[in-house]
């Protein structure tokens, strides 16, 4: 993880100051789907078969890391009756035609592993980390889950004030979510171990420059001991601003 060294050298423009309150906390664990978390199906399919070094790297980047944090994380947020919004990418249209334009089938069939509908066994969420009563799930067509639904709003009505956000991919639909949700003024943290990019090098980029910009990089277990106090005692905790991680 040389990309946390790399921030101290870097000047730092996140806020000085991250106070989480456990009550208004958030997990947003996005596209954790069949069409682009799993290695046989959608995008890891498609990788398999053109680019097969890289769906190598992701898919047991995923198998080792992404989705037993992921799992981790819903444990921890459910047995503390903390909020969970899953988020979810693809048209609800059979042919695609309600995606953003750049995104449809025909201008961009690069993108055609991940535009499985709304009802196709693909857009379902996997099974290990599947929704359960009680549990928004949100659909986007855009990478941001805030260009194309009304998660801002939802999540204002929640009571939201900090998000734990997870899934993949790293620097994009991660990225473009968490940062919207800091610029819309949400205290944002990314854990850096339960989500995925297709290469190191830029999940490691996306990481670094969210910590001295937005809002925190933690991995799993950093993120589950800042609430955990909170969570069952019903404290109110401050983390300080050191990019990325927060203090021992």
């Amino acid at each position: 993880m040389t990309w946390r060294s790399d921030v101290e050298a870097l000047p730092n423009f996140a806020p000085a100051t991250f106070d989480i309150d456990a009550a208004r906390t958030a997990l947003v664990i996005v596209d954790m789907q069949y069409l682009d978390a799993h290695p046989d199906y959608g995008l890891g399919e498609q990788l398999k078969e053109s680019h097969p070094d890289v769906w190598r790297y992701y898919t047991d980047r995923l198998h080792e890391f992404v989705v037993p944090n992921c799992a981790r994380l819903l444990t921890f947020f459910r047995d503390s009756g903390m909020r969970v919004v899953f988020v979810t990418i693809g048209p609800v249209l059979a042919d695609g035609m309600d995606m953003l334009p750049l995104r449809r089938p025909r201008t961009a069939p690069g993108l055609q592993g991940l535009l499985h509908h709304q009802g196709t066994f693909e857009h379902e969420i996997l099974a290990e980390l599947a929704p359960v009563e009680g549990e928004l799930v949100i659909n986007k067509t855009s990478r941001s889950a805030f260009n194309s639904t009304a998660i801002e709003r939802v999540l204002l009505n929640l009571g939201a004030e900090t998000l734990i956000v997870a899934g993949v991919t790293t620097s994009s639909c991660i990225d473009t979510t968490a940062r919207d949700a800091a610029d819309r003024g949400f205290k944002t943290v990314i854990v850096e171990d339960a989500t995925a990019e297709l290469d190191e090098a830029s999940h490691e980029a996306t990481l670094r420059q969210f910590a001295v910009r937005w809002g925190r990089v933690w991995t799993t277990a950093e993120t589950l001991e800042q609430l955990g106090p909170q969570a069952s005692e019903g404290k109110r905790g401050s983390v300080a601003a050191a990019g990325a991680a927060p203090p021992s």
